[in-house]
């Protein structure tokens, strides 16, 4: 699991880093201020985060708070606010565990351990993909198909298509919904969308999507259910 640590103190951000290797955690990540925070959480593969909340130019660990939610990013405060108008602002943004510094390497441990331990269940029904260099969350629900090119897959939904560097079947494993049909080795459909098919393709909206032979008799076994 990879951690972001985000501290605009050097010498407290090294030693966070330092005390989570301690730990046995793998932190490739360290930021300074918001926005090369925002751009890791955004671009990289990040597991959990450790926000200071009051960086250099205000509460800026509250909005990247906000940004890891909506990426479905845990994490937790690392701050030397204990005032109760930053504590409500924190616990809008429901954080794992709020340690206040100045603090010990076993505030630190207990903290990270007991956010991981009450880490809540992937949301039902989302995905998590990379689009280019950015991480986006998307509804399961809203996905009308996607389709294999090369070492990439298009992901059609119902606002936008995206390009993700990923295998098709490595696609399907990462969620499991049975709306979702492999109809050829190239295309996994969402039954949901379907309007009409024969024995050998079918129609989602616009998109006119093959059934291969390999494919055809356990599809039509689905679709007649």
């Amino acid at each position: 699991m990879n951690i972001l640590v985000v501290e605009d103190e050097s010498l407290i951000a090294e030693m966070v880093r330092v005390m989570l290797e301690d730990m046995g955690h793998h932190v490739p990540f360290v930021a300074y201020n918001y926005h090369a925070a925002a751009r890791f959480l955004e671009e990289e593969e990040i597991g959990f985060a450790v926000f200071d909340i009051n960086l250099k130019d205000g509460s800026e660990g509250i909005e990247l708070a906000k940004k890891a939610n909506s990426l479905n990013i845990p994490f937790m405060f690392l701050t030397s606010y204990s005032d109760k108008a930053t504590i409500d602002l924190a616990k809008v943004t429901k954080p794992g565990a709020y340690v206040i510094k100045p603090f010990i390497e076993e505030e630190l441990y207990s903290g990270i351990e007991m956010s991981l331990m009450h880490l809540s269940p992937k949301k039902e029904g989302t995905i998590k993909i990379k689009d280019g260099h950015r991480n986006i969350v998307i509804k399961t629900a809203e996905i009308i198909l996607a389709k294999a090119d090369n070492v990439y897959i298009e992901i059609y939904t119902t606002s936008k298509r995206y390009l993700v560097r990923q295998s098709l079947t490595a696609f399907t494993e990462s969620f499991c919904n049975e709306d979702f049909i492999r109809v050829h080795r190239s295309f996994v459909v969402n039954k949901n969308f379907i309007t009409t098919h024969s024995k050998t393709s079918m129609q989602l909206g616009e998109f006119e999507v093959p059934i291969s032979r390999t494919y055809k008799e356990d599809v039509l076994l689905q679709l007649e259910a």
